[in-house]
């Protein structure tokens, strides 16, 4: 799961020196076996799909491929990646010239009320989900009592916290590949308003105290009294209430030249590194920074507060 981490870590750095869309290069891996029993599937069915877009990989998991009898031809499925509409992104396909078509095969005699033994306990399930998302706040999950697979997480890359719902796709070491539906409970440490907080108040440290709250995306509410103390509410916050970010602002300007952190966020990682106001601006406001290593990096960014600028990443 950390290679999933330093892929990331890795898209954050290429996007700050270059700030730029490039070609996108998609990766689909299809193992020398396929097990099942229909006459047609989906590449998201069979193959490991990473690289490029979220969006792009799911029109890929979307691509059907007709088998030839009991084997899956390598181009037949070049013929439906080109039919594809993401047929301009960079392929690289790993398969060999043609894939078997086995008939999935089980031990035992199961029966559909007879329980399967769970190999993997819901902690390591939620161990894995946290590193490829980097949360490190709260997670509760539900599997409605599936077994949970062993073997590799091949799908997705990452998770954004928040997410509610998504289905998981483990492949073991003989090549097979099981799906699990998962249902996601995320939570993290918030301050929370000890008095109701009129619009205009400056907040002091004695009007707040924190406990967890679940959220549906990451970023939503502030998380250390340093994010909140000295701020100015913008609207009424009500007593027991999350502190969201966005309800606070600033008297002071941030004045041009000022060193900041700026900050990147994508599928729940982040990245940062120093930079440099180009404009003047309160929080809240949009404004150019610069790069301090490299002064012809110049992005737009959003004032967080004096410290710190965001930028956003589709």
């Amino acid at each position: 799961m950390r290679i999933y981490k330093s892929i990331l870590l890795l898209f954050f750095i290429l996007f700050f020196v270059n700030f730029a869309n490039a070609a996108q290069n998609i990766k689909i891996e299809i193992p020398e076996v396929i097990y099942s029993n229909k006459n047609s599937f989906t590449l998201g069915e069979i193959a490991k799909i990473t690289g490029g877009t979220q969006q792009t990989r799911r029109i890929f998991s979307r691509v059907e491929v007709f088998p030839d009898g009991n084997r899956l031809e390598r181009s037949e499925v070049l013929r439906a990646i080109n039919d594809s509409d993401a047929s301009d992104a960079r392929i690289e396909l790993y398969m060999p010239q043609f894939s078997r078509i086995e008939a999935p095969d089980y031990e035992g005699n199961f029966t559909e009320t007879e329980p399967q033994e769970q190999s993997r306990s819901p902690a390591e399930l939620i161990k894995i989900i946290k590193s490829i998302s980097a949360w490190n706040g709260g997670l509760e999950i539900s599997t409605n009592n599936a077994p949970i697979p062993d073997g590799k997480l091949i799908d997705p890359a990452s998770i954004v916290p928040g997410t509610s719902a998504a289905t998981l796709r483990f492949q073991d070491k003989d090549g097979k590949i099981k799906s699990l539906p998962v249902r996601m409970n995320w939570t993290q440490t918030a301050m929370i308003a000890a008095r109701n907080i009129k619009k205009g108040d400056k907040i002091r440290p004695q009007d707040l105290f924190s406990r967890p709250v679940r959220i549906t995306r990451p970023g939503m509410y502030a998380s250390t009294p340093d994010e909140v103390e000295g701020f100015t509410a913008n609207r009424n916050i009500k007593q027991g209430e999350p502190v969201l970010l966005s309800s606070l602002t600033s008297s002071n300007l941030i004045k041009r030249g000022r060193r900041v952190k700026i900050v990147a966020r994508i599928a729940g990682a982040k990245a940062t590194i120093d930079g440099i106001l180009l404009e003047d601006g309160r929080p809240g406001d949009w404004v150019r920074v610069r790069r301090i290593d490299n002064k012809k990096i110049t992005l737009r960014a959003k004032i967080i507060n004096e410290n710190l600028v965001e930028v956003q990443v589709e």
